[in-house]
């Protein structure tokens, strides 16, 4: 059996974990896989998850603990552990690092959104969120867009400094601004990605102001959770979500239908853009992601398959 530690896993190339996202939503169009209900286990403000998933050659158990206030003690709010398991005959095959794969996966998820959803001219983004998630978002859609500014926007200031400062180092063509004001940040960008656990709207907003811009939540998870205001979703030419779970499961889109400010058919799955695409130009755009075990069994087998070949992670013995 392998172990893939977050080192390992961080090396993988973008392109490989976008693709195996990618072909994620493929098998959701063809109904391809097996995928459980993930359960939710709150205590007190802190969240355990269990997402299991299934396809014919592999399945994948992962345990996510998301601990809002982790980062008062230099940790990040989301840790977890996946176990990637032959479907033939149930033998263990790896033990990856969750948190590490779900911050590659996720940030493809949004890479995707910007794929699809966005012009291919844009150059300015904004980023809510400077924790692990929320660099992952900012090299994937480095990865998708020639971006020349991101402005990058955070409770605590010292972290969206550092967040800027890692991605300088990485991207110096591109230009990091650290954003005093949610709605400068909102006003100046094209495309703007909210990667927190917020239980209020990150700004206000008239629809003036988000017209013609694409809009990414990938951070509420729970139906109390609101990245966006209203404005957005009431006002949007196209919503998507990359799984109709997060009808229930993110405030961002329960919250609106609850108040009767959009209704549940106007809500589309992201996989069907695959088949019938959208021109996004001039368009008002919002994606809601919520994650599923479906991207993790496509990724954690991907990674696997290239560990093997690459002879990448630490064999153990049971």
């Amino acid at each position: 059996m392998l172990f893939l530690n977050k080192h390992t896993i961080s090396k993988i190339g973008r392109n490989i974990i976008q693709t195996a996202v990618e072909d994620a939503y493929k098998l959701v169009l063809n109904a391809g896989y097996n995928m459980p209900d993930r359960m939710h286990v709150p205590d007190k403000n802190n969240t355990l998850l269990l997402m299991p998933c299934f396809s014919k050659d592999f399945f994948v158990t992962k345990l996510v603990t998301v601990f809002p206030e982790a980062p008062r003690h230099d940790q990040p709010a989301v840790n977890g552990m996946l176990v990637l398991c032959d479907n033939v005959c149930g033998k263990p095959l790896a033990i990856m690092d969750g948190a590490a794969l779900t911050a590659q996966r996720t940030g493809a998820v949004g890479g995707l959104a910007v794929k699809f959803l966005t012009a291919q001219s844009i150059k300015t983004a904004g980023i809510f969120g400077a924790g692990v998630q929320g660099l992952s978002q900012a090299r994937y859609l480095l990865f998708n867009r020639k971006i020349k500014t991101i402005y990058i926007s955070d409770l605590k200031k010292e972290s969206a400094i550092k967040m800027s400062q890692i991605l300088k180092a990485q991207f110096n063509s591109v230009e990091f601004i650290v954003s005093e004001n949610p709605n400068q940040l909102v006003k100046n960008c094209q495309v703007i990605i909210a990667a927190t656990t917020s239980r209020k709207p990150l700004f206000k907003a008239d629809k003036n102001l988000i017209k013609g811009k694409t809009f990414i939540s990938i951070g509420s998870f729970q139906p109390d959770m609101q990245e966006f205001p209203d404005t957005i979703i009431a006002n949007a030419d196209n919503i998507f979500v990359d799984t109709m779970f997060a009808v229930k499961e993110s405030g961002d889109i329960a919250i609106p239908i609850k108040d009767n400010v959009i209704t549940e058919d106007k809500i589309k799955e992201f996989a069907k853009i695959l088949k019938d695409r959208i021109d996004p130009e001039n368009k008002t755009t919002l994606f809601k992601s919520v994650g599923m075990a479906l991207f993790d069994l496509s990724a954690a087998s991907a990674v696997y398959k290239l560990a093997l070949e690459n002879n990448l992670g630490q064999k153990l013995d049971f």
